[in-house]
């Protein structure tokens, strides 16, 4: 009886450390799949934040640089040609300080940004560009002020399509 006794103890001994090992394993493998799961929702979290953040400052450049172009049918409408000459010099000189500034934030974008605010804020850059162009040719009397209404337009067009795009990333 005793030695049935000792084989029971061993026995239950061994179910015990092997249920405990297993079990063990068990809480690991659960605690290795929790840490891994609040890692990934802290990532997404912080990538939800940057890519918000990154609209938002693109979007304030964006209401910049439409700032300065609501400036510019006044400085267009100017009578003395030496005055108008030097005040859209000047005013060509603010847009491209602001541009500094705003093709950064696009430059962000297309770091932080979703795919249709990415493209979407290409099409805005382009659309800068071609009112910057706009006025260029103006300056030197190859484009007339109506060509600026129709680039402006365009601009505020392609920054539509990107609020449109930024709300769509951010959902």
């Amino acid at each position: 009886m005793g030695d049935a006794t000792l084989w029971v103890a061993v026995l239950t001994a061994v179910t015990a450390i092997a249920a405990s090992w297993v079990t063990s394993r068990g809480n690991a493998k659960a605690a290795r799949v929790q840490a891994l799961a609040a890692a990934e929702a802290q990532h997404a979290a912080t990538r939800r934040d940057a890519m918000r953040t990154a609209h938002l400052a693109f979007i304030e450049q964006i209401n910049r640089m439409g700032a300065l172009y609501r400036k510019t049918p006044a400085i267009l409408s100017i009578d003395d040609p030496s005055d108008w000459s030097a005040a859209l010099d000047r005013h060509l000189e603010e847009l491209r300080t602001a541009y500094g500034e705003f093709h950064q934030q696009q430059n962000v974008i297309m770091l932080d940004g979703g795919h249709s605010s990415r493209l979407a804020a290409d099409a805005v850059h382009a659309a800068s560009t071609h009112v910057y162009k706009t006025l260029l040719g103006i300056a030197a009397g190859t484009q007339g002020p109506e060509d600026f209404a129709s680039a402006v337009r365009a601009y505020w067009d392609t920054v539509t399509a990107f609020l449109h795009a930024a709300r769509q990333d951010d959902e």
